[in-house]
């Protein structure tokens, strides 16, 4: 091989490295261009979701209504003599075909505290909790 054809080989293998490389560099670049627009994009719609009327006094609102039913509530309607009727399971199974299973309603005095209402309890004490920790 002469001299000339080495050089003219060598030449264009380094002339196509070069080009690939600069196609590569493209291509990422294209990729994060397209990535910062999708992220100005999301920050976008949070900030026009954060700035929604009412959103933040509805979830102020539920935390007020169950902070009240399960501290307040149950100590003002010790005081109330309304009863709170609740239904009564009897014994299932065989008991309910023999007639020793009875159903039916029991007046309680009191407040019934739901699970329903604990759960929202517990998740709002480890949401504030949990996020005054990150600060």
């Amino acid at each position: 091989m002469s001299m000339e054809l080495i050089a003219m080989l060598g030449g264009g293998v380094t002339g196509f490295i070069m080009k690939l490389i600069s196609a590569q560099m493209d291509v990422q670049a294209k990729a994060l261009s397209g990535m910062i627009q999708k992220q100005q994009a999301a920050d976008a719609s949070a900030d026009r979701a954060a700035g929604r009327a009412g959103g933040i006094w509805v979830r102020r609102t539920i935390a007020i209504s169950i902070l009240f039913a399960v501290i307040l509530a149950p100590f003002i309607l010790s005081f109330t003599d309304v009863p709170v009727t609740v239904q009564k399971e009897g014994l299932g199974g065989l008991f309910r075909f023999i007639g020793l299973s009875k159903n039916g309603w029991v007046e309680v005095q009191g407040f019934i505290l739901l699970p329903e209402v604990r759960q929202g309890m517990l998740a709002i004490l480890g949401f504030y909790f949990g996020s005054s920790q990150v600060k």
